[in-house]
């Protein structure tokens, strides 16, 4: 499966493509719409941008969008609700925890980096639309409360809630930041410690699941096969424990 949600569009217009030719007009519409966003942002769109990337007369856009924020909103729900959940549930397959945390970080950094002006827009247009806000952070919960699951699951316990919630906030909250440090918005502090480090997008997977590990399941084994970065900080934790 594609990590890109514009050829996640592109493919369902190509492969499947609908019936109708108003639906086939829209699709184009919103991969227009995708595309235009992750190229200038939300802010700086213009409805002739999308047309004339949609290659359609202006008028047609209003056929099917009241407005760009309208087609964005669109676009943005459908990132959050349809594409992100996919990925979600793709994952199968028995690990061991750090694998498990592995395994979806490193996921979860390749859609943000194949996505980073999308994502963007996200931020962009929930400071000012609540719809989108509020679906982010449903997204956010539903992940939430699946971590704590997986957490107390593999603990054996019952409590799902409480602190167990809590507890993948945490983490949750930390690889926001860190998406947005890595991805969204660089942090040039950050891109040059990491240029030192040698550590490339798996190494700060790796290295943020070695901290999640230690928070949702202390104790648990961190294999050996880490980069040099997610190793050093594998190392110093266990230093900073003792």
């Amino acid at each position: 499966m594609t990590l890109s949600f514009i050829e996640h569009l592109e493919q369902q217009l190509r492969q499947s493509p609908p019936k109708q030719k108003g639906l086939r007009t829209r699709q184009r519409l919103k991969i227009a719409t995708a595309k235009i966003l992750a190229r200038d942002g939300y802010h700086a769109m213009r409805v002739s941008d999308i047309s004339a990337r949609a290659r359609l007369a202006e008028g047609s856009f209003y056929v099917y969008f009241k407005d760009k924020t309208d087609a964005a909103l669109t676009v943005l729900s459908e990132l959050l609700e349809e594409f992100l959940d996919l990925e979600v549930r793709t994952r199968s397959g028995e690990r061991t925890p750090f694998d498990a945390i592995r395994v979806s970080n490193r996921r979860w950094i390749a859609v943000c980096r194949a996505n980073a002006g999308l994502m963007r827009c996200i931020l962009q247009l929930g400071d000012e639309d609540p719809r989108l806000a509020e679906l982010a952070q449903k997204g956010n919960r539903a992940w939430y409360e699946r971590v704590a699951h997986s957490s107390a699951r593999r603990r054996q316990s019952s409590e799902t809630g409480g602190t167990s919630l809590f507890a993948a906030y945490m983490v949750g909250g930390m690889m926001d930041e860190l998406v947005r440090k890595l991805i969204i918005y660089p942090d040039p502090g950050f891109q040059a410690l990491l240029a030192e480090l040698d550590a490339d997008d798996d190494a700060v997977a790796d290295a943020a699941s070695i901290m999640c590990l230690h928070i949702l399941h202390p104790g648990a084994r961190v294999p050996n096969d880490l980069p040099r970065a997610a190793k050093e900080l594998a190392n110093w934790m266990v230093v900073k424990r003792r």
